[in-house]
């Protein structure tokens, strides 16, 4: 078994501005060092896991169908299936096993599945030795979603509702949980708004409230105790930056652990 990465998240589920708070960071010296511990945190704690957060499409290969009726994909929260393939020792590749006719998908189950539907069987072509089904799908927490702001003109407030946290780049606004309007390189950002916190701010396209195409903002749904052990992740790399700390008994903490074990995925390493 085997897995490819077809499309990366474009975006972490923890942003600078969030990471930097949480470090109790003002300056912007270390924002590029802080923004590759994010990565570092984030790939460190979806292994942890077994799971992969922001929403990302991936290929599974296997080298043979199943004894039983089902297929469990990796990393969790699957969103989709967007097709199913195989190969015969011949060469040819087959893309006639269709979820309309042949499998169901079972996204509520986590992790996700393909079953078999009702009186059907998987193919019966000899297959290729390597890697001879593929099957790709859409898995994660976080998707783009979009959350319409109301009254965006320049002389009328803009009022939305949003979710707990996200980020903020380029000519889009992300949420990233609270209250504060925060001017960020001529941009306006959101900070720590409440889940389904109704909010207003002052701002028009030439501010970048939201893009130039649709009124929106955007959000992620990580769970927070996910999000909550990447940050004591990022807090732990920055604060001790070499593997042995002289002249100090270091005492470890079961934090991280507890904040993941109802989030891992045992069984499919």
């Amino acid at each position: 078994m085997a897995t490819t990465l077809v499309t990366a998240p474009v975006y972490y589920p923890v942003s600078l501005a969030t990471a930097k708070d949480h470090l109790r960071v003002t300056h912007n010296d270390d924002n590029e060092y802080i923004s590759s511990l994010i990565g570092s945190a984030t790939e460190k704690v979806e292994k942890l896991m077994g799971r992969k957060l922001i929403t990302q499409t991936w290929k599974y290969f296997l080298d043979a169908w199943p004894g039983g009726n089902e297929i469990v994909l990796p990393f969790g929260q699957l969103k989709s299936v967007t097709h199913v393939k195989y190969t015969d020792t011949g060469g040819t590749q087959y893309t006639d096993f269709d979820e309309s006719d042949e499998f169901t998908v079972d996204t509520d189950s986590d992790p996700g599945k393909i079953k078999l539907a009702y009186g059907e069987s998987w193919p019966s072509y000899s297959l290729a030795p390597d890697n001879p089904i593929e099957i790709q799908f859409v898995c994660g927490y976080g998707a783009h979603t979009p959350l319409t702001i109301t009254g965006a003109t320049n002389a009328t407030p803009i009022v939305c509702t949003t979710a707990a946290h996200g980020y903020s780049v380029g000519d889009q606004v992300y949420i990233d949980g609270g209250t504060t309007l925060t001017s960020m390189n001529g941009l306006w950002r959101i900070s720590a708004v409440p889940l389904a916190t109704t909010f207003s701010m002052t701002g028009s396209i030439g501010n970048g409230v939201y893009d130039a195409s649709s009124a929106t903002v955007k959000r992620v749904d990580v769970p927070e105790a996910i999000r909550q052990a990447i940050k004591i992740m990022i807090s732990d790399m920055y604060e001790n930056r070499e593997t042995v700390v002289m002249g100090i008994t270091p005492t470890t903490l079961k934090t991280i652990d507890a904040l993941l074990v109802d989030h891992r995925i045992y069984g499919h390493e």
